[in-house]
């Protein structure tokens, strides 16, 4: 799983917004879109419904916000041991 995803996935949580979270990690809005729906699509689930006012994890994406932070800070762990 591309940890990248994981990032904008998290981002985009906390944000709640696809413009809030394209501007918090420097990307264009469509790349985060993209980003969300390839995620969604590996894993099988929605992560977000999509509101006129932004976004809401769904059950499933509630679930997997700590389950993506703690692998962020364990590939953050193994950089910060090889450095």
């Amino acid at each position: 799983m591309d940890t990248r995803l994981l990032r904008t996935f998290v981002t985009l949580a906390h944000a709640g917004s696809f413009t809030a979270a394209a501007r918090s990690l420097h990307l264009a809005q469509s790349t985060v879109t993209v980003q969300i729906r390839t995620l969604e699509r590996e894993l099988g689930t929605v992560l977000f419904d999509r509101l006129p006012a932004g976004t809401v994890p769904t059950r499933a994406g509630r679930a997997l916000v700590e389950q993506a932070e703690a692998v962020l800070d364990a590939v953050a762990g193994l950089r910060a041991a090889a450095a």
